[in-house]
C-alpha cells in the first residue's frame, strides 16, 4: 500500500490547544453562534490536528447531526459523514486533502474553523502478513512510524494495546490475533485522547471453524448423537441448538495434524427444528446442520368414539416414546401419559374433555393430532311426548349416563344424575314451557331433542320453589291458580298459609321442629299437586373456621361471650365437625376461666370415656347442646380476660362452625 506521510513533532502539543480554538461562520451575512454546546448548530472543537491522510476527522459541537458537508481543502465535498450523535460527526481524510481551513456546511449557513487543519506525515501502514489467519496465531504489521503506533483494533472494536505486541518496532509491529477478531480491517492507532486512525485498505480475513458439509438431521430422536468434520473446531466455544439452548459437545483431532477435527454432542430432549450453529470467541455463529425432528406417526386411537371420563385411551404407532403431554380437547391443562413405549401411549379421559381433535406433544415443541369423539346421548325417545307440568317424564336411548342436567322449553334447567346409559326419569318442572328438550354435559357438550309438550296444572301450583326453606321463617312464593287453593300439607300435617290471590302470592311458615327434606302438597277443588322441600334449622353462625382441636396450645375453640347476650335458655347450641380418625375423637367444652360445662344433650349418639366427664367419642358429624340459663349465665360470668365465654378443646377433631338454632 505504500503510503508515507511526512510527521510533525510538534503534532501532540497541538492537540492540547482545541478548547481553546475559535471558529467563525456565515450564514448569508448572519451569525451562527459557536459557543461550546450552547445549542443549535455551534463547533465546540475537531481534530486531531495534525491527522493523518487516510485516517479520522472528527468534529464536535452542537447539532452535528445537521452537517451536510465537510469542506477539506484539495478534496471533493465530503458528504460520507459517520454521525455519531448530535454531539460528534466523523470524515475519513482523503488522501489528496491538503492543510488549510475546513468548512462543515449546513442548510442554514457554513461554519469555518479560525485555525487550519495540519496533516501528520511519517506515519504509514504498507502492508499486513498473513492475509488470512487464524486466532492465537501471530500477525506481522509493516509500515514506517509504527513505533509511534499504542494500540491495533481489529473488527469488532477488539484492541490489542503496544504492551501486548510480541515485536514494536519503527517499521514492524507484531502481535498475537485475539480470539474475538472478526473478519475485517485492522486499525493502527495512536491511542491518543483524539486518535489518529488508520485504516488497512484490504481486511484481514479471521478464520472460522468450518464443517465439510452442513448436516441434514431429518427425523432425529433426542438422546442420538451427532458428529461433524471440519476444520479448525479447536476454536469453537459453544454448540447452540435451534432454540439458543447451549449444549455440552467434545472436539477431538483424530489424526492430531490440527487440520482435520471432529465435534460430536447428543440431541437434548427440547431439541426443535431449525439451525444448528457453532460459536467461536468472536461470536459469528456458523452453521453445522439443519435439524427436523421425528414425530410420531401412523397413530390409531383405541377406542376412539364413545368416550366418556376416566376411560383408558391407548395410542398405538411409531417414535410414541417421543409424546411428552397430552392435551385434550376443551382441557387446557395438559395431561401426562399414564404409561409409554416406542409404539403404545396411554392415558386417561379427563371429565372436561370434548370431542374434537387430540394434541400430542413432544419436548421439540412439535404436535401431532388425532380426532376423539366423546359418548353423546343417541336414540332419544320420551314415555310421552306430553307430560303435565310437575309430573316425571321418562327418556330413552343410549349414552344418557353422561348427562348432567336437561334444559326444557322456556330456558328452565334441571341437574340429574342418571343410574344407567338407558333410561334417564326427571320430574318436570313447573315453570317448564312447551319446547325441545337439551340434554347438557358435564363437559359442555350438548345433544338436542323432540320437542316436548308441558301441560300447566290447572289446580294451584308453585312455578318456582327456592333451593331451601328455613324452619320457623315466613316464606313468600308465587303461585299459579291460587283460586282453587283450599288447603296446604307439610310433612303431612296441615300447615297455616296466606293465599293472596290478588298478588298471587302464598305465605308459608315452616314449623320450627323441621330439619329434612319433607313433602309440600297444595290441594285445590280440582286436584293437588306435591312437591319435595328441604327444610333447614334457622341459624345464626357464632364461631367458623376449619381447626383441628388439640388438648395443647393453638388447637382450640375460642366463642365470645357476646354472642350469647340475646340468647334464651333451652335454646340449641350446634356444633359441625369431621373426625380426623374413625375410631375415636374427644372434645372437651369449658367456660372462660377453664371450668368445665355439663350440657343436656339430644339427638346425638354419645360414647363416654372412662377418665374425663367432658369428653366423648362421636358417633355422628352435629353435635347439639342445649343451652340452659345457669350455662348462659356461667358464661357471662366466667369470660376470660379476652371475653371469650366458650373454650372448646379436645383431640382428633375439626372444627368447621358452631351455630346458635333460632326458635
Amino acid at each position: 500500500m505504500n503510503r508515507t506521510y511526512k510527521f510533525s513533532a510538534l503534532w501532540m502539543m497541538c492537540l492540547t490547544l482545541f478548547n481553546c480554538l475559535s471558529f467563525t461562520a456565515c450564514d448569508n451575512g448572519e451569525y451562527l453562534d459557536t459557543n461550546q454546546y450552547k445549542g443549535g448548530i455551534s463547533l465546540n472543537v475537531f481534530g486531531p490536528s495534525p491527522v493523518a491522510r487516510g485516517g479520522e476527522l472528527r468534529f464536535l459541537g452542537s447539532g452535528m447531526d445537521k452537517v451536510t458537508a465537510v469542506v477539506i481543502p484539495g478534496c471533493d465535498d465530503i458528504t460520507d459523514i459517520k454521525v455519531i450523535s448530535s454531539a460528534e460527526i466523523r470524515v475519513t481524510v482523503p488522501q489528496t486533502a491538503e492543510p488549510g481551513y475546513v468548512v462543515l456546511k449546513t442548510a442554514v449557513g457554513n461554519i469555518t474553523t479560525k485555525t487550519k487543519l495540519t496533516f501528520t506525515e511519517p506515519i504509514s501502514l504498507e502492508e499486513f502478513t498473513p492475509k488470512e489467519i487464524k486466532p492465537g496465531a501471530e500477525l506481522t504489521i509493516t509500515g514506517n512510524y509504527l513505533n509511534l503506533i499504542n494500540e491495533i483494533i481489529f473488527t469488532d472494536n477488539v484492541s490489542v494495546k503496544s504492551n501486548d505486541f510480541t515485536q514494536h518496532e519503527r517499521k514492524v509491529i507484531k502481535l498475537i490475533v485475539p480470539q474475538e477478531a472478526q473478519t475485517g480491517k485492522i486499525i493502527i492507532s495512536d491511542g491518543a485522547e483524539l486518535p489518529n486512525w488508520i485504516y488497512s485498505d484490504e481486511e484481514l480475513k479471521v478464520t472460522l471453524p468450518s464443517v465439510d458439509k452442513t448436516l441434514d438431521l431429518t427425523n432425529k430422536k433426542p438422546g442420538e448423537t451427532v458428529t461433524v468434520t471440519g476444520k479448525d473446531l479447536d476454536l469453537v466455544k459453544k454448540v447452540l441448538m435451534p432454540n439458543n439452548d447451549a449444549v455440552e459437545f467434545k472436539v477431538t483431532d483424530e489424526v492430531g495434524d490440527g487440520k482435520e477435527y471432529k465435534l460430536t454432542f447428543t440431541l437434548p430432549d427440547n431439541t426443535s427444528d431449525g439451525a444448528i450453529v457453532m460459536v467461536p470467541a468472536s461470536g459469528v455463529k456458523v452453521a453445522i446442520a439443519n435439524i427436523g425432528m421425528a414425530l410420531p406417526t401412523n397413530v390409531v386411537a383405541t377406542p376412539v368414539t364413545g368416550l366418556r371420563a376416566g376411560d383408558i385411551i391407548s395410542l398405538k404407532g411409531l417414535n410414541m416414546e417421543l409424546v411428552s403431554a397430552v392435551v385434550f380437547p376443551g382441557v387446557t391443562e395438559a395431561v401426562q401419559p399414564n404409561s409409554k413405549s416406542a409404539t403404545e401411549v396411554k392415558v386417561t379421559m379427563p371429565a372436561m374433555a370434548t370431542s374434537g381433535n387430540l394434541q400430542l406433544n413432544t419436548n421439540s415443541g412439535k404436535s401431532v393430532n388425532v380426532a376423539l369423539e366423546t359418548a353423546k346421548p343417541i336414540n332419544l325417545s320420551y314415555s310421552s311426548n306430553s307430560v303435565p307440568a310437575g309430573e316425571a317424564l321418562t327418556i330413552n336411548g343410549s349414552n344418557l349416563d353422561v348427562v348432567s342436567s336437561i334444559l326444557f322449553g322456556g330456558n328452565v334447567e334441571v341437574s340429574v344424575s342418571p343410574k344407567n346409559a338407558s333410561t334417564l326419569t326427571v320430574n318436570v318442572p313447573t315453570t317448564a314451557e312447551t319446547g325441545k328438550l337439551t340434554l347438557k354435559m358435564a363437559n359442555g357438550e350438548f345433544v338436542e331433542a323432540s320437542s316436548l309438550t308441558v301441560e300447566k296444572p290447572i289446580c294451584a301450583y308453585i312455578p318456582s320453589l327456592p333451593e331451601k326453606l328455613i324452619s320457623g321463617k315466613v316464606v313468600v312464593l308465587n303461585i299459579q291458580n291460587g283460586d282453587k287453593l283450599t288447603s296446604v300439607l307439610l310433612n303431612g300435617v296441615a300447615t297455616q298459609f296466606i293465599n293472596d290471590i290478588d298478588k298471587g302470592t302464598l305465605t308459608l311458615n315452616p314449623p320450627s321442629t323441621l330439619n329434612g327434606t319433607y313433602t309440600l302438597k297444595l290441594i285445590s277443588t280440582n286436584g293437588e299437586i306435591s312437591y319435595n322441600v328441604l327444610v333447614v334449622p334457622n341459624e345464626s353462625i357464632i364461631w367458623e373456621g376449619h381447626l383441628t382441636i388439640t388438648w395443647g396450645e393453638g388447637g382450640r375453640v375460642m366463642i365470645p361471650a357476646e354472642s350469647f347476650l340475646k340468647v334464651s335458655a333451652s335454646t340449641t347450641m350446634r356444633i359441625y365437625f369431621d373426625q380426623i380418625v374413625e375410631v375415636w375423637g374427644q372434645a372437651q367444652f369449658n367456660y372462660g376461666d377453664w371450668s368445665g360445662i355439663t350440657f343436656s344433650l339430644f339427638n346425638q349418639t354419645l360414647i363416654p370415656t372412662n377418665d374425663d366427664i367432658y369428653g366423648w367419642t362421636f358417633a355422628s358429624r352435629v353435635l347439639d347442646l342445649t343451652l340452659t340459663q345457669d350455662i348462659l349465665n356461667n358464661i357471662q360470668a366466667k369470660k376470660d380476660a379476652s371475653g371469650n365465654g366458650i373454650i372448646i378443646q379436645g383431640d382428633k377433631l375439626i372444627f368447621n362452625k358452631v351455630t346458635i338454632v333460632n326458635k
